[in-house]
């Protein structure tokens, strides 16, 4: 009971971290007057993923000292990216996406299709080697580019998202950073202790457990942006996460310490990833309807099947 309190803490931790954080870079770069893909794709998505990557970090760094925690690593990284299309969009989606730019799509559907085929093809001997992880990070600094070269600025008639002195906001910046690093401890050190307790695997308590846990930021973004009629910034939002959660974490982790990769993570994880990732850029860009309900109830269908898929089926 303690380990999962403990662990509970963790989560707790890891999502009122990101809060602190995003409250702060929204701040910051609102000053800068960006528009509402670049801000998504780029500053909430990075202030929404830092506890993959710290957990990354954690767990790698504790990989070197002799444990195996990839699993933690991999699993924490995909839950959450299957966690932010099928359980973010599904929920969110009752309130309701319109239907995005088709001009979007290629770019979008090339990095986002394009990074699991990757971390696929380099997982599928079983290990994703340093070099690997760094052609991973090259991608997504690629990415990264990308974005930044087609930015655009918000027209000086918008109202601002967010009102902080600059001090104010480094500040909380520095604070979310801290409270983020004890909480991926606490999330590392109790979730493979919690999942021996239990009988369940590292992966299938990343997967889920953190994997949710870490979607949490995500959705509370959704959910405000689209009350305030700002759907574009929870899509970019999600879009950017899922990108990083797929190249940058793995392959930040894999350059530390070589990633080893079950083979129920090649085999149910990233095709539940890939279809959840069709599934919307089907809805967001194709049908001209969005994600409403049916499209929201579809993709929260996939989520819960798996869930029940990790928690009884293959490596579980």
């Amino acid at each position: 009971m303690t380990d999962f309190l403990l662990l509970t803490c963790g989560m707790v931790g890891l999502w009122l971290g990101s809060e602190t954080l995003i409250k702060a870079a929204m701040s910051l770069a609102d000053r800068y007057r960006v528009s509402d893909a670049m801000f998504g794709m780029l500053v909430l998505a990075i202030g929404t993923d830092l506890p993959e990557l710290f957990v990354a970090f954690d767990a790698s760094f504790r990989s070197l000292a002799g444990e195996d925690l990839s699993g933690i690593v991999i699993g924490s990284a995909i839950g959450s990216s299957i966690g932010q299309f099928a359980l973010v969009f599904g929920v969110a989606g009752f309130i309701g996406y319109s239907s995005m730019d088709r001009k979007f799509l290629p770019r979008n559907a090339l990095f986002l299709v394009g990074s699991i085929a990757a971390v696929f093809l380099f997982a599928y001997d079983g290990v994703i080697s340093r070099f690997e992880g760094l052609i991973l990070i090259a991608c997504y600094t690629s990415y990264f580019g990308v974005i930044i070269l087609r930015r655009a600025e918000v027209p000086d008639s918008e109202e601002e998202i967010m009102r902080m002195p600059a001090w104010r906001a480094w500040v909380v910046l520095a604070t979310g950073l801290v409270l983020l690093l004890v909480a991926a401890e606490l999330t590392v050190v109790y979730a493979t202790s919690f999942a021996e307790r239990v009988g369940l695997s590292n992966i299938a308590v990343s997967a889920i457990v953190i994997g949710m846990g870490s979607s949490l930021p995500e959705l509370s973004v959704s959910f405000v942006a689209l009350l305030k009629k700002r759907g574009g910034l929870s899509v970019g939002n999600l879009v950017g996460s899922n990108v990083l959660d797929t190249l940058l974490v793995p392959g930040v982790a894999a350059v530390i310490s070589p990633l080893v990769v079950p083979a129920a993570i090649l085999y149910v994880d990233l095709p539940i990833l890939l279809v959840a990732t069709i599934l919307v850029l089907i809805f967001l860009y194709v049908t001209g309807r969005g994600v409403r309900a049916p499209e929201a109830s579809v993709l929260l269908v996939l989520y819960i099947g798996y869930v029940l898929v990790r928690l009884g089926g293959p490596g579980s």
